[in-house]
């Protein structure tokens, strides 16, 4: 066999086993969109529902006194940072990236970073930001204690004044073929208006104490919600990213094949005419 036929050969045989990978690997990324924007579905329906609740109570409690409801002046701003916790998923880690700088550089103030992953610790470090605490990416079984224990952290820093804001940068999920970089705040809990036509309504507890218990959940199933927009969109970002890759290796496959095609066509025509060539000599020497 020729030498550049049998690089041809190979070269498909490998392209193929990358095609296969890439396939596994996006079939694999379906079923965890799937799963990710159920959860983050009925996420978004729980603190939808509880800022609606926050909302009428906050119609008859009054003036609510509360330490996450407190404007302070900004000397120092946390940043919650979630990004992928893995690769192969396109430009989705550094666009998260990006998105931070640009807000760390125009916030006005010093920023404590918190990152969730380990991709988003090691970004935040090359990005040089002052990088406080580091978790873990959230474990899927777990992830409801996952959510409440870096809620806890963030509530307490707020509490203890170590920083006066807390906002989270993360990629919220749009569609499935759709994600974008955003920042939003955490702390101070900005307080939903109360409808300016509420229904009276019987509170037990009273309306003021109902309020000091839904606040800090409010905060902990707004932290989930960004940690599972975040998820969604990583699994999203890497569908997308397989299935390019997998069309890529096939539009390269055929490519190899019809150049071995070629190569095989020219050596048939160059023995072809070697036999004709051999045979015409032979034919002079008669």
């Amino acid at each position: 066999m020729p030498e550049n036929l049998r690089v041809l050969r190979r070269k498909r045989e490998i392209v193929g086993e990358i095609r296969q990978i890439t396939r596994a690997m996006k079939l694999v990324s379906a079923a965890k969109l799937k799963r990710a924007l159920n959860w983050r579905d009925a996420a978004h329906e729980y603190d939808t529902a509880l800022e609606e609740t926050l909302a009428v109570v906050a119609a008859h409690a009054g003036e609510i006194e509360h330490p996450f409801l407190v404007e302070r002046p900004v000397e120092r701003v946390g940043l919650l940072l979630v990004a992928g916790d893995k690769g192969l998923c396109g430009a989705f880690n550094a666009s998260i990236i990006s998105a931070a700088r640009r807000w760390v550089r125009g916030i006005g103030a010093r920023v404590n970073t918190v990152t969730v992953g380990t991709r988003s610790a090691e970004m935040a470090r090359r990005a040089r930001l002052h990088v406080v605490r580091e978790f873990p990416a959230i474990n899927e079984r777990e992830r409801g204690t996952d959510a409440q224990e870096i809620a806890r952290y963030v509530m307490g820093m707020f509490e203890r004044d170590e920083v006066q804001q807390v906002h989270a940068c993360y990629a919220r999920f749009l569609s499935r073929i759709n994600n974008e970089p955003d920042v939003r705040q955490i702390l101070p809990v900005p307080l939903p208006e109360p409808e300016a036509d509420a229904q009276p309504h019987i509170f037990e507890p009273s309306a003021p104490e109902l309020a000091q218990k839904l606040i800090p959940q409010y905060v902990v199933a707004r932290v989930f919600e960004v940690l599972l927009s975040s998820a969604a969109s990583e699994h999203s970002a890497r569908l997308m990213a397989m299935t390019a890759a997998t069309e890529n290796a096939e539009e390269m496959i055929g490519d190899l094949t019809r150049g071995i095609n070629r190569a095989r066509q020219a050596n048939i025509t160059r023995d072809l005419l070697d036999i004709a060539a051999g045979a015409d000599a032979l034919g002079q020497r008669a």
